[in-house]
């Protein structure tokens, strides 16, 4: 495993690294948190991927959407998939082109990890909850102007999305976005991706991390499982 992964094997260990060769990652989402997500997993050895986002891209994403063309009309998880063979032509990816629901989450079966890119709130809780019913490690993203967070789930042993983020609402109009803020915010949750990946402890295991990037700050929330979860909570 020496050349193209030395650097990053000290971080992993040899044992990590050949975990995340052999894993297969669920991405939803390729928007501006996702490609930067992908590319990084990809680099990093990921080889097996499941890239579910139904949009096509827009002219407005191009500022921080790095792998589209103004022009293409193709579904954006046909074009992640493209450049992930782009970078890695031995991978193997599965693209999703349909909204997330309830039972489109299910694409996601058999992956070691799924990894929140979204912008809908009720497709994020979908997700959600096929991550706790499946036994499947999820790790979330946001980001709005010059803010984001980062948090970790691991069902059976942390609070699920659910119980950190509440009842939320998707908000209304363009969401202000700058592609050095978010490749920020995608490069902290492709890392902690990594680390769950890697038999690693993620930093932000059943936390909140809040990023805000205009004062170079950070808050880390611990949050306790709400008992009365739909998602996680006792049956």
């Amino acid at each position: 495993m020496t050349g193209r992964f030395e650097r990053q094997i000290p971080i992993f260990g040899e044992e990590g690294q050949r975990r995340i060769m052999s894993a297969k990652v669920g991405v939803a989402g390729c928007g501006g948190l996702g490609v930067n997500v992908i590319t990084s997993l990809a680099m990093a050895g990921v080889c097996r991927f499941v890239l579910a986002d139904h949009d096509v891209p827009q002219v407005t994403n191009l500022n921080r959407q790095f792998i589209y063309a103004a022009g293409d009309i193709r579904p954006k998880a046909v074009i992640s998939a493209e450049w992930v063979l782009a970078l890695n032509p031995c991978a193997d990816v599965e693209a999703v082109s349909q909204p997330i629901d309830e039972v489109t989450a299910s694409a996601f079966k058999g992956c070691d990890v799924i990894v929140d890119c979204l912008d809908s709130f009720q497709a994020r809780m979908a997700l959600n909850d096929y991550s706790v019913a499946e036994g499947i490690p999820l790790v979330h993203a946001g980001v709005t102007g010059t803010h984001g967070q980062v948090a970790v789930s691991i069902p059976g042993e942390t609070p699920c999305l659910r119980c950190m983020l509440g009842t939320m609402a998707d908000p209304e109009g363009p969401v202000p976005s700058v592609g050095a803020a978010v490749s920020a915010i995608a490069g902290v949750e492709a890392l902690e991706a990594l680390r769950v990946i890697a038999g690693m402890e993620p930093s932000s295991r059943g936390r909140i991390v809040a990023f805000d990037l205009e004062s170079m700050s950070s808050e880390s929330v611990e949050v306790i499982r709400d008992p009365d979860c739909p998602a996680c909570g006792p049956r």
